[in-house]
């Protein structure tokens, strides 16, 4: 309901009151306090009691017809006299608590998208609702039931419904600095309708120091999971839940690459769009170091976004390995920008000559990284993807200035 200024609001503040009392007997004294305890203590929509008040002063103030709407049973100068002794109640009300929550706009659902949950609510939204005062709704080519709350803490909340796939569980996400889920479930529990039974706080991810620095997905790319989305000319990304990742997890083992079946891994026979022809598969792999890689690359459809959901990477690109042993190493990603340069610890050395044929390793952070992990150098021969030139064997240029992912 919040508009450009408070003309935009006062008629539906008014409207809503009268609305209220349409089939009372009388707009006696004991209406005033009823109505006016409402608004302290629920408010309309997203308005503050401030809101509020100033919107039934403006209206009185307006000198038009207050209630061309809801044709309540009463007249003119009743309606009147019945806002000014609530604005006057809501004076008496004062100081006015502060609000425990208020809805944040529907139109920011998809930051919250791709979140990991903080906390399991055994309850469908159509049980939440009255257990909040507000309402769910289903965001545009978002097949799920969304509510957003700014808490008092500072938090932001979404709750996101199904959960896991499951028609009587909701999700509750967090945005925020500093978050701590218990403290969050505690504070929603203690200024709502919640049953402590049905809410699970579920354990916090790994906290702890990560090891390499990440970059976020391209803005232009942020949303493309959603089915109709403008980015992919109406398909959309699969992006995998933590649960089905487990099949793409790469692990090392003296040296050597392994599938999560326990086979070598092996990019034979897998092809991405950079690499039309075979022999590449695409990767990327986390704060934390795990690797994970795919042998299908659809455009439009499925990513390097799609293994890790959309969350930032410490590498991404493409990769080629026989027998376990890795061959290659690009950072050919469009979605994914070029991982950043991570710099050993103390002085930082000085370039090589241009004509020196030893590798830079500032300019392939990403294949260090995994060749660190690995614990074997790559092949003396490094193709020219590696270091960020046009591989023109391959048929493809710089990152930058291509149109796949």
């Amino acid at each position: 309901m919040r508009g450009n200024g408070m003309s935009d609001t006062w008629r539906g503040v008014v409207n809503a009151v009268l609305y209220k009392v349409q089939f009372a007997d009388a707009l006696g004294d004991d209406e005033v306090r009823r109505i006016s305890g409402s608004l302290v203590h629920q408010p309309l929509w997203d308005l503050t009691v401030e809101d509020e008040y100033r919107a039934l002063v403006e209206g009185l103030d307006s000198g038009e017809d207050l209630d061309p709407v809801v044709q309540a049973n009463f007249s003119e100068a009743d309606k009147r006299s019945f806002l000014t002794r609530i604005v006057g109640e809501l004076d008496d009300m004062r100081p006015w608590p502060v609000r425990p929550y208020r809805e944040i706009p529907l139109d920011r659902w998809a930051e919250f998208i791709g979140l990991d949950p903080i906390a399991r609510i055994d309850l469908s939204w159509t049980d939440i609702q009255p257990l909040l005062g507000k309402m769910f709704r289903k965001p545009t080519g978002y097949n799920r039931e969304v509510l957003l709350l700014h808490l008092k803490s500072g938090a932001e909340v979404g709750f996101l419904w199904p959960g896991w796939g499951d028609r009587a569980a909701t999700e509750l996400v967090a945005r925020g600095e500093k978050l701590d889920a218990s403290s969050i479930v505690q504070e929603l529990l203690s200024v709502s309708g919640l049953d402590p039974v049905k809410v699970t706080v579920l354990a916090p991810a790994e906290t702890a120091t990560t090891l390499y620095e990440v970059i976020p997905l391209r803005p232009e790319f942020v949303g493309e999971h959603i089915p109709g989305n403008d980015r992919w000319n109406g398909t959309h990304v699969r992006y995998l839940a933590a649960a089905e990742r487990s099949p793409y997890k790469l692990t090392v083992e003296n040296g050597l690459l392994y599938d999560s079946r326990g086979n070598l891994f092996d990019t034979t026979t897998a092809r991405t769009l950079w690499t039309p022809q075979g022999g590449r598969a695409i990767f990327v792999m986390d704060e934390n170091g795990d690797i994970y890689s795919s042998p299908d690359h659809v455009l439009g459809r499925f990513h390097h976004s799609s293994l890790l959901a959309g969350s930032p990477v410490a590498a991404a690109g493409e990769i080629a390995a026989e027998n376990g042993r890795i061959l290659l190493i690009s950072d050919h990603s469009t979605p994914l920008p070029p991982t950043p340069p991570l710099h050993p610890p103390g002085p930082r050395q000085p370039p090589p000559p241009r004509n020196s044929n030893r590798r830079q390793p500032d300019r392939i952070p990403h294949a260090r990284r995994i060749t660190s992990l690995v614990g074997r150098s790559l092949p003396r021969s490094i193709p020219p993807a590696l270091c960020g030139a046009p591989d023109r064997s391959q048929g493809f240029g710089p990152v930058t200035k291509t149109s796949t992912s």
